[in-house]
């Protein structure tokens, strides 16, 4: 079976056809996100914090252990989110997060290096496929169609950033609004161009505390996750 490794880093010119916008961070970031959003930071502290207890007690003859990460870290967003306001499914197999009121769809997936980092342009830390194209579509044309859905991207550190050299490390993710996408030779895609990049770091919120629940569904596809192997250069 062959895994896919991260494949930004992969493709020298990606910065240089990357352009993003406004970059919000601190309190005014956490101030968008409970109006525009309706949680706070802690929500996906709590999320990635499970998954990394979760992802820690793997061994290296676990190849699955960057999906495993990912659905954690979806599947506690979503348990802590879930309402009559907030509704989870997964269309096309790629699962979504909708905030009905606002008219918002989030999607999750690890970032590239430029997680946290207002000089570099953000993106996936590997390539997606025709969902996430079709989800950004809806953003690229949303002013020509007169579309209200917005998609957003749930960006959150892979196990290769460098906040994982810390013992106790200081998580960080974010939420971005992609406006266009780098598209490859095999019709792959990298999300890029966003106009507006909600960074938060846990240092800025209360001790992280661990979130625990239960939900099983599998029905997943290819476009809807990233597969790597937990302790080498393309987890995640």
């Amino acid at each position: 079976m062959t895994y896919q490794a991260p494949q930004y880093e992969m493709f020298s010119d990606l910065n240089s056809r990357n352009k993003d916008g406004e970059l919000i961070n601190n309190e005014e970031a956490i101030k968008v996100l409970k109006e525009k959003f309706g949680f706070t930071p802690q929500i996906v502290f709590d999320a990635i914090q499970k998954a990394d207890q979760n992802f820690n007690m793997k061994t290296t003859v676990n190849c699955a252990s960057g999906i495993a990460r990912w659905g954690d870290i979806g599947e506690n967003i979503a348990l802590q989110l879930i309402s009559n306001e907030v509704e989870f499914n997964r269309d096309q197999g790629q699962p979504t997060l909708t905030i009905i009121g606002n008219n918002i769809q989030i999607i999750i997936m690890s970032s590239n290096d430029a997680l946290g980092n207002m000089d570099l342009p953000i993106s996936s830390n590997c390539s997606k496929g025709i969902e996430t194209k079709h989800k950004i579509d809806i953003n690229k044309y949303r002013n020509m169609t007169g579309e209200k859905l917005e998609t957003w991207v749930l960006y959150y550190p892979s196990r290769k950033h460098e906040i994982y050299q810390d013992d106790v490390p200081s998580l960080i993710y974010e939420l971005a609004r992609p406006m266009s996408y780098i598209e490859m030779d095999d019709g792959k895609i990298f999300p890029t161009d966003h106009d507006c990049r909600l960074m938060f770091s846990s240092d800025l919120e209360n001790e992280v505390q661990s979130y625990m629940s239960e939900f099983a569904d599998e029905s997943v596809n290819e476009d809807s996750f990233e597969i790597g192997y937990k302790n080498a250069s393309n987890e995640e």
